[in-house]
């Protein structure tokens, strides 16, 4: 079964792809260089559809995290995909690697077309077009950082620590259609290594991404082996969320504050 992995030119991205590769065999990766449109563009966007109050509270909290919490995230997710390529073997050879500017494009269609894959396994951020998911005999499996479908949409480990429910914390391998988040779930599973307490919905989602790993390579040998894995997700209620807004942290943090004064005291850290 000819495979693709498809994600951003992002670094904590080609660890997890290697990782993937080292363990399954991947024919080609494909790199998009663009993850949205220039930001004038997406925030005129985000206007229209969103009204200015809330674009105002999104970019309030970005450049919040950027300021104060973007050093600590960046030190723990580079030790994490450390830990990655640790487990690469020493004989591994990265696939031939592809690069697009735009995962829509006819650039990146015709590239994928010459690929010929007979599934795709993306990590990519903007909805892909009916032309592009199409591609892929066996679909293409976006492998999400949340459990679906509760927890669709962007930052679903945020989402999930608000509403105290912290299995929606994990990672799911589903089927891309035209909806958000919204095709057949092959695969999931809540991460058994958070702790919302103390770690961040960045960090959180990509411990859900590295735990996830072993089950998207048991998943593409189903495939190959001509199974179909399902999850049943009938009667689960299903939600799309959007990206948080600083008042949106100013509410996890005071749930956040709640949950450590009633943690027990045996799980408290240690000075």
């Amino acid at each position: 079964m000819k495979t693709i992995c498809l994600f951003h030119d992002i670094w904590t991205h080609y660890p997890k792809a290697d990782w993937l590769a080292a363990h399954y065999p991947i024919d080609s990766f494909v790199v998009v260089k663009k993850t949205r449109a220039w930001w004038g563009k997406y925030l005129w966007s985000r206007l229209r559809r969103r009204g200015l109050r809330k674009v105002l509270d999104e970019v309030s909290f970005r450049v919040y995290w950027l300021l104060f919490k973007s050093a600590s995230d960046y030190a723990k997710i580079g030790r994490l995909m450390e830990s990655l390529k640790h487990d690469l073997p020493s004989d591994y050879k990265r696939p031939p690697v592809y690069r697009v500017n735009d995962i829509n494009s006819s650039e990146s269609e015709a590239v994928l077309r010459a690929l010929a894959p007979d599934v795709c396994v993306l990590t990519v951020h903007p909805i892909l077009k009916e032309r592009i998911f199409s591609i892929a005999r066996c679909g293409m499996l976006v492998f999400h950082p949340g459990l679906t479908p509760e927890y669709r949409g962007p930052h679903p480990a945020f989402w999930a620590t608000l509403n105290n429910e912290f299995w929606g914390i994990g990672w799911s391998l589903l089927q891309i259609n035209h909806g958000i988040d919204t095709g057949p779930v092959l695969a999931q599973g809540s991460a058994k290594r958070v702790d919302p307490l103390t770690q961040s919905h960045i960090y959180m989602q990509h411990i859900s991404h590295v735990e996830g790993l072993p089950h998207v390579v048991r998943v593409l040998r189903k495939l190959g082996a001509g199974e179909q894995p399902r999850v049943l997700v009938d009667g689960r209620a299903s939600t799309n969320y959007t990206h948080p807004g600083i008042s949106d942290y100013m509410k996890l943090r005071r749930v956040l504050r709640g949950l450590r004064a009633n943690r027990p005291s045996s799980l408290k850290k240690t000075s």
